[in-house]
């Protein structure tokens, strides 16, 4: 316990100090960026082997195999650290406490596993041609993402039990101790037999796992955007290459002396920000463009009937899952900037709402492009317009099923 009682000693030793020195607070880690430059190396020459949609799904196939041994062989060495399987046994043992703390976490869960680049149904029928009965994996990947979840909490039970052993902690012992299973928890391994070989494993395992997460983040806005704008299109490589190096740089503020709280802050907020993407996702598709004309393209992308109870909990049920999930972000959201640095809420409204303002703010240049009156360019714009797949054969075939339907009607509306 010699470590913790280190970092306790220089935790007790900077408590009063927090945040009372911008420039210490800014301070740069160069080692940090070091790293972070080699990480984001590794995401461009990732785009750069892998840009063609084919290739970028077989080299994530194989990433979340590979991610997936690892994790399996650090839980099985993590139990046989002092104190394992009582992490375990609490993990798995029934507590009202726990429970209530547990509804909460799903949601988070939920929001994190499915929210922007984990893959939607519509995104990998549409990256896969529309030919694969691709539910089936939709019902992989969901269950897969499950399974990982609960593979880290249960590493996570283990580790935070093996930190906590024979401790009676005040809550400042208590923060530490989180930080310390956050930041350096394969540390624990120094106690068993080839502690080099197992921390190497581990945090390759968490490389990898990050890599997946940012590319298919990265690589699924940019086929969103591709798909939307052909002056981006003819632009591929130099968006592309542009965006992960913008990010590099943005990312460099998160390695000062306190960027894994700012980094922390700024995860949070993905609860709100994804809760009500999701709510104008629901409004836009399943409310204005409607019901029948989305479950006719969706049967189209997958090749199958959709059923009608599924569109029934899209539209009834995951609205209020959704505003639940709202409600916590913002709570959330509110305690989490409350203890942080005021450039970090700068930093949260620039990367936070000031996108979000986009969404509202395309509909006034809509709005204002239109012609007559006020009321007329309001109902122009907020009518459907058609949607076809960008590549022309796609198209040919969805031209071909909707004329096989008998919902033949135009809907396009542009403005003049």
């Amino acid at each position: 316990m010699n470590r913790m009682e280190e970092r306790q000693n220089h935790f007790e030793s900077v408590q009063g100090e927090y945040y009372t020195d911008l420039g210490q607070e800014s301070e740069l880690s160069w080692r940090f960026v070091s790293l972070f430059l080699l990480v984001w190396a590794m995401v461009a020459f990732i785009f750069y082997k892998f840009s063609e949609t084919a290739k970028f799904g077989k080299f994530l196939r194989y990433m979340v195999i590979g991610t997936l041994i690892l994790l399996l062989l650090c839980f099985g060495r993590f139990l046989f650290l002092p104190g394992a399987l009582l992490g375990l046994k609490k993990y798995v043992t029934p507590s009202q406490e726990e429970m209530a703390m547990g509804i909460g976490s799903t949601f988070i869960m939920v929001l994190h596993a499915f929210g922007a680049g984990w893959g939607s149904v519509i995104a990998l029928s549409s990256f896969n041609g529309f030919k694969t009965d691709i539910m089936s994996y939709s019902w992989i990947i969901s269950f897969g993402q499950i399974f990982i979840f609960t593979m880290f909490g249960l590493v996570s039970f283990m580790l935070e039990h093996y930190y906590n052993e024979g401790i009676e902690g005040s809550f400042d012992l208590q923060v530490l101790t989180h930080w310390t299973l956050f930041l350096s928890s394969a540390t624990a391994l120094s106690s068993l037999g080839w502690p080099n070989l197992w921390t190497f494993i581990y945090y390759t395992m968490l490389l990898m796992a990050a890599l997946i997460v940012i590319t298919t983040q990265i690589f699924t806005v940019l086929q969103s955007l591709f798909d939307e704008f052909e002056i981006l299109r003819v632009r591929k490589q130099e968006v592309t290459f542009g965006l992960i190096g913008g990010i590099a740089v943005c990312s460099f503020y998160f390695c000062t002396n306190h960027g894994i709280t700012f980094f922390a802050a700024l995860g949070l907020d993905a609860i709100f920000s994804h809760s009500l993407l999701h709510l104008l996702l629901l409004l836009v598709v399943l409310w204005i463009y409607g019901r029948e004309r989305f479950q006719r393209d969706i049967e189209f992308m997958l090749g199958q009937p959709f059923a009608s109870w599924k569109i029934f909990i899209l539209r009834f049920i995951a609205p209020i899952i959704l505003i639940l999930c709202l409600v916590l972000g913002i709570f959330v959201c509110y305690m989490e900037h409350s203890y942080t640095s005021p450039i970090v809420l700068g930093i949260s409204i620039v990367l936070v709402i000031l996108p979000m303002m986009a969404i509202p703010g395309y509909g006034i240049y809509y709005i204002y492009r239109s012609t007559g009156s006020f009321c007329e360019r309001f109902k122009r714009t907020c009518r459907p317009t058609d949607w076809y797949p960008v590549e022309m054969e796609h198209r040919q075939q969805y031209e071909e099923a909707v004329s096989n339907t008998d919902m033949t009607q135009q809907l396009t509306a542009v403005p003049n």
